[in-house]
């Protein structure tokens, strides 16, 4: 991770001296940044359309810098644009882009005063293309003057923002649930960073890292939901479209597994790093398809999105590997001494709108053939979902095959529920 995080880093120093030099003008124009602002507030979309405020699924690019790029992406659902030169401008091509944006909050090692985080938050408060407030990125919690950027940022942001929105910051990849868990008070959207790739692990590990995240909002005894205001939490995934020379390059069968794992696994929104960096590399444009294929299949006519956030959590589903096998390749990961696997496969069951969906990925590199039992006998068939085509189902079996990285979104015609889903987010975390 380091070659990433100094990358990062860079531009987020980047970011703190160009903010600097904008931070000394604005006494002199705050007539034009108040125009800015005002400019940016628009009636077709507004800051509260997105959850946890709202009801949309939240879906997000770093690094989207055009006006004429968001409109291309958003008719795929993607809906929160990033940039690393944030100034209060953005909103308004946000505001053009017909997106929402994540307002960059400035600091370097210790927090700027209050009265002059209380005049910006205050000012771009007003637009309603604000959909989250980003922190300065990976504020490290054992150094005082950062985490009092994280503490004292989240307690202004709900002074001086009238909208109370939610808070965020950019987490390291290599965080156990212990780190994470330093964040959570603090935070009400907690990211996942999963770049197997640039890694160098089997995509069984974007499993542990959702999980890994899921621990550190329990261990913090926070609870997931979209009352962030009375401490419920956000976990999102945030993907990888970047390639660095000498790593494994992103493929599109890699890419659709993270994503939907990342959901299987806890993950209720999903950010991608970064639309600037798929130039990186020729194949990261059909990477980038793949993702615009997986975004519309969540925010498309069968409200999956709405099924995932809101729907009745399950485990009453249970699976049998029949062929292949039955658990992941061995991988070593941050700060373990022996190994780790997983079954190969992981399975979401939810319940909406009269409909029983199964969301089941395999992360094992081979084909895999799987029985899936525990459904209701009232029902005969199974839609599979961007697939064209049904299963049968036998007195509450179903049957289905797996290719390598493969998933299956299966829709059942059916409101029956066996009992509910382990209350806990950590049922299934490995030991």
């Amino acid at each position: 991770m380091k070659r990433i995080l100094t990358f990062k880093k860079w531009k987020h120093w980047s970011k703190i001296k160009f903010l600097g030099c904008v931070e000394k003008l604005l006494a002199a124009v705050g007539i034009i940044i108040a125009s800015v602002i005002f400019t940016a507030t628009n009636t077709e979309v507004v800051g509260q359309d997105i959850y946890p405020q709202s009801k949309k699924f939240p879906l997000g690019l770093y690094s989207i810098h055009e006006a004429q790029d968001m409109e291309k992406v958003r008719q795929f659902g993607w809906k929160i644009a990033q940039t690393y030169h944030f100034t209060p401008s953005f909103l308004e091509t946000v505001a053009k882009g017909k997106m929402l944006a994540l307002a960059s909050l400035p600091g370097k090692s210790e927090p700027i005063p209050e009265m002059q985080a209380a005049k910006k938050i205050t000012a771009l408060s007003k637009s309603d293309r604000v959909a989250w407030w980003e922190f300065p990125e990976e504020q490290r919690y054992w150094r005082d003057g950062e985490m009092a950027i994280v503490t004292n940022y989240a307690s202004w942001t709900r002074k001086y923002d009238p909208k109370k929105r939610p808070n965020y910051m950019y987490i390291p990849g290599h965080y156990d649930a212990t780190s994470v868990q330093q964040y959570v008070p603090y935070l009400d959207i907690i990211p996942s960073s999963i770049y197997t790739n640039y890694i160098g692990v089997p995509h069984a590990w974007v499993r542990w890292r959702m999980e890994t995240t899921l621990k550190g909002i329990e261990l913090a005894k926070a609870k997931i939901g979209s009352d962030y205001l009375n401490g419920e939490k956000t976990p999102v995934a945030i993907l990888e479209l970047f390639h660095e020379s000498g790593n494994a390059i992103a493929t599109t069968e890699g890419a659709y597994h993270d994503f939907w794992q990342s959901i299987v696994s806890g993950a209720r929104g999903i950010l991608i790093f970064s639309y600037w960096h798929k130039r990186d590399h020729p194949n990261l444009e059909s990477v980038l398809q793949t993702y615009h294929k997986a975004a519309g299949e969540i925010v498309g006519p069968e409200q999956l999105g709405s099924a995932i956030l809101y729907g009745t959590r399950l485990d009453n589903v249970s699976f049998e590997i029949v062929a292949g096998p039955a658990r992941t390749e061995e991988f070593y990961t941050y700060g373990m001494e022996q190994s780790l696997s997983f079954p190969s496969i992981n399975l979401l069951t939810v319940v909406w709108n009269q409909f029983t969906y199964i969301i089941a990925v395999n992360s094992a590199n081979e084909p895999v053939s799987v029985s899936f039992t525990g459904l209701s006998n009232t029902s005969t068939e199974a839609t599979v979902l961007f697939e064209n085509k049904t299963v049968l189902l036998n007195d509450g079996v179903l049957n289905a095959e797996f290719q390598p990285l493969g998933v299956h979104v299966f829709k059942i015609s059916s409101s029956k529920v066996l009992k509910r889903r382990n209350q806990s987010i950590y049922a299934h975390f490995p030991r």
